[in-house]
C-alpha cells in the first residue's frame, strides 16, 4: 500500500515538472502575474482530473474510450485552441512582465481557478494516454498489485504529487521573481510562447488526422 502511495505520488510530481502543455503554462502565467493561490487551485483541479484518468486507466476503461474517435478529435481542437491562446499570451503579456506590487492585494478566486485547472485537464487526451502508458508500464514491471485499495492509492498519490510540485513553483516564482532581470524575463516568455503556439501547430496537426 505504502508502495503504490509513494510512487503515485513521485510520478505525480515528475509529470507536472515540465512546462509543456496548457495547465503547467496557465499555473505558470498566473505565478509571473503574483496570483499564487490561483496556480495552486489550477493545480487541484488539474490534480483530480489526472488522478481521476489514472484511475480509469488502471481498470482498462481507457480501451473503451479510444473507440470514441470524435472525442479525440474534439479533445484535440480544443488543446491547440488553448495552446494556441497561452502562446499569444506569453509572447505579449505585458502583466507578466511588470515587477509585483506587493501592496497590492490580489483575490484568490479560488472557485473559479479550481474549476480551470478540472475543465481544460478534462478535454486534453494527452493526459488520457499519458497515464494509460504509465499504468501499463508498471503493471508490467509489477512493483505492487493492482487491487482496489492500491489502485486508489496510487491514483491519490499522482494528484498529491502534481499539486505539490505546482505549490513548490508557486513558491520559488514568489521569492525569485523579482530578482530576473526584465530583458531576461522577456526573453523566457517570448520562448514559452513560441514554443506553445508550436504545440498548438501540433494538436492543429493532430485534429486534421482525426478528422481526415
Amino acid at each position: 500500500m505504502i508502495l503504490a502511495l509513494v510512487l503515485g505520488i513521485a510520478l505525480g510530481f515528475i509529470s507536472a515538472v515540465p512546462i509543456a502543455g496548457p495547465v503547467s503554462a496557465l499555473i505558470f502565467s498566473r505565478g509571473m502575474e503574483g496570483k499564487f493561490a490561483q496556480g495552486v487551485w489550477i493545480a487541484v483541479g488539474s490534480g483530480l482530473i489526472e488522478g481521476t484518468y489514472a484511475f480509469i486507466a488502471c481498470f482498462g476503461f481507457t480501451r473503451f474510450l479510444s473507440n470514441l474517435n470524435s472525442i479525440y478529435a474534439i479533445s484535440n481542437a480544443v488543446t491547440a485552441i488553448l495552446l494556441a491562446c497561452l502562446g499569444v499570451f506569453f509572447f505579449r503579456s505585458k502583466q507578466m512582465r511588470k515587477p509585483q506590487d506587493k501592496s497590492k492585494k490580489i483575490h484568490s478566486h479560488g472557485k473559479r481557478a479550481f474549476l480551470e485547472g478540472l475543465g481544460i485537464s478534462a478535454v486534453n487526451p494527452s493526459i488520457i494516454a499519458m497515464w494509460t502508458l504509465v499504468v501499463t508500464t508498471i503493471y508490467r514491471l509489477n512493483p505492487f498489485q493492482f487491487t482496489l485499495l492500491n489502485s486508489i492509492l496510487f491514483c491519490f498519490g499522482i494528484a498529491f504529487g502534481i499539486v505539490v510540485w505546482f505549490s513548490l513553483l508557486m513558491k520559488i516564482l514568489a521569492r525569485h521573481r523579482q530578482k530576473v532581470g526584465s530583458h531576461f524575463l522577456d526573453k523566457i516568455l517570448k520562448g514559452m510562447g513560441l514554443f506553445l503556439s508550436g504545440l498548438s501547430l501540433f494538436m492543429t496537426y493532430r485534429f486534421v488526422v482525426e478528422v481526415s
